[in-house]
């Protein structure tokens, strides 16, 4: 019963918290002026700032634990951080941590009526056409932006299996390629699971050593590096997750 009721607390609680942003968010939507950077930036910064009140809330009603991630995206210029996606709360917990950082999301994420005001405003980027995704990406970073992707494309089922798609975006436009482990100790907020029977949850955020993508396998074509550096990274995750066991 305790459990419920903190879950009623935390989800109710992002519910408003995204309600109040859409009065902010829908007047720079309708004037169109999500479509300047300026505008993107203080859109990301609200996110940020709510979704971290959002966390620390969550956290003192004993919802769920977790460690800070420990990276200055202020200081970093087009920096690509992949993920493991095993919940619901892991984009919160990325943007509510990382600063200013660009992110895929889900298609259906945009006709969201809790998010979708945010996407738009923030200028995050869907993945509902794969050409246009692959192109918003890459015109992401090799504009100075750090970029977010969780590569499996949806939440973890039983096993991490990645899309090659993110690493063809990290060769052809980032400078450096950030792997970050997301373990929890209760397996929960998967897809078709009800919110009310999510349990108190701990999370555990890894951040691996960089891959210095411009000199990743720099005598090689680029199609034989997006092959390797898809398959060093699907072996590291798969060697970090299996040791979990």
């Amino acid at each position: 019963m305790k459990e419920m009721l903190s879950s009623a607390f935390c989800f109710s609680l992002f519910g408003i918290i995204a309600l109040i942003g859409n009065l902010v968010f829908l007047p720079v939507i309708l004037l169109r002026l999500h479509k300047l950077k300026s505008v993107q930036n203080l859109s990301r910064d609200l996110v940020f700032v709510s979704w971290r009140f959002f966390l620390v809330l969550g956290h003192l009603s004993g919802k769920f634990n977790y460690n800070a991630l420990r990276l200055d995206t202020k200081n970093l210029k087009s920096a690509l951080i992949i993920a493991n996606h095993p919940s619901l709360l892991d984009v919160v917990f990325m943007l509510g941590n990382l600063r200013r950082i660009n992110c895929v999301v889900k298609s259906e994420l945009t006709r969201n009526i809790f998010l979708f005001g945010a996407i738009k405003a923030s200028g995050y980027i869907s993945n509902s056409d794969n050409e246009s995704l692959l192109n918003d990406s890459l015109n992401a970073l090799r504009s100075g932006e750090n970029l977010l992707i969780f590569p499996e494309g949806t939440r973890t089922t039983d096993k991490i299996s990645f899309h090659k798609a993110a690493f063809y975006v990290a060769i052809n436009g980032a400078k450096r390629l950030y792997p970050l482990f997301i373990k929890l100790d209760k397996y929960c907020l998967k897809r078709g699971s009800k919110w009310y029977e999510t349990p108190n949850m701990n999370f555990n955020f890894v951040m691996n050593d960089y891959i210095d993508i411009q000199n990743y396998e720099k005598t090689k074509q680029n199609p034989i590096r997006v092959r390797k550096l898809y398959q060093n990274m699907q072996d590291l995750y798969k060697k970090e997750f299996d040791n979990e066991r």
